[in-house]
């Protein structure tokens, strides 16, 4: 397949590249700066420079592909505005087309509210904190579409070496400094490795169906249990600090409130509906996998 990418030298991005080149799909992404154009094309895609702002730079050359799969979204004022405008072009060029174009759409498990121990699955409506409503907007939009082939995945919290829960409670652990979170020690959070976020989304994106998918490899984890296991393979203790909502941030634009919400979600849709088969089930593992241990 011909599959356009924005943010690709992201977390998620990075490892969807990664699976699309190495299933042989040829993948355009966009890029903003010099770095990200280098990280992209050594890593095997054609690079497109803009803005993912400025539709005149990329969106033809996307929609002439075969499938865009969408992942760009900083949740500052910026990208929303960045997201109603790619959804209100969307509207207006797609249903010209002679043949149905594939659009693969990040949600989000912070669009879903927080639940009883019977984890979440896609038939529980929508609650988005604030940061994420306009999302729902999107998706809200996009599904009326005449002529898309929409698909949504919604991942839970995205684990990698660099970045995400484990990494940074890692990097709290060789500090000695305290693990700042929205959480408390007893908030259940879903995870998912990168690479099999990124296997989804390969799914998804060769499927021709109209999915809606959460991508949920860990139904649950709580942060105080996740710490322990960090700070047992570090070898280091890692103190909890938990951080009030900055007054100085309006909650439209407060993403970091998601880590508050007490949740658990199956990936079970997933693997029903794609054959999606997560290598990490289980937070130890994944800690294992992910985190160092000390020399």
């Amino acid at each position: 397949m011909n599959i356009f990418l924005t943010g690709g030298s992201g977390t998620i991005g990075r490892a969807v590249l990664s699976a699309l080149v190495g299933r042989g799909h040829r993948v355009t992404a966009l890029a903003r700066s010099d770095a990200s154009a280098a990280l992209l094309r050594e890593a095997g895609a054609r690079v497109v420079r803009g803005d993912i702002g400025k539709l005149a730079e990329w969106l033809d050359i996307a929609l002439a592909g075969d499938a865009l799969i969408h992942l760009a979204n900083s949740f500052d004022a910026d990208a929303q505005a960045a997201e109603t405008a790619l959804v209100d072009a969307l509207a207006r060029t797609v249903p010209d087309r002679k043949t149905p174009f594939r659009l693969v759409h990040t949600g989000g498990i912070w669009l879903y509210p927080e639940n009883s121990p019977v984890p979440l699955d896609e038939t529980v409506p929508f609650a988005p904190i604030p940061a994420f409503i306009h999302v729902a907007e999107a998706i809200r939009k996009l599904q009326a579409i005449k002529g898309l082939s929409l698909a949504v995945v919604h991942p839970a919290l995205v684990c990698a070496p660099d970045s995400g829960p484990l990494a940074d409670m890692a990097r709290a652990a060789e500090s000695g400094e305290p693990f700042v979170t929205r959480a408390g020690a007893g908030t259940l959070w879903p995870l998912v490795e990168a690479g099999d976020l990124a296997d989804l989304y390969r799914l998804v994106v060769e499927s021709d169906r109209r999915v809606e998918v959460i991508g949920s490899g860990i139904e649950a984890v709580s942060a105080g249990d996740l710490a322990a296991l960090v700070a047992r393979r570090r070898g280091a203790d890692i103190r909890l600090e938990r951080e009030p909502a900055a007054a100085d941030v309006p909650p439209d634009l407060d993403i970091a409130a998601g880590y508050a919400l007490s949740q658990r979600a199956s990936g079970e849709a997933a693997g029903r509906e794609l054959g999606w088969r997560p290598r990490f089930t289980d937070a130890e593992s994944l800690v294992l996998a992910l985190v160092d241990a000390p020399a």
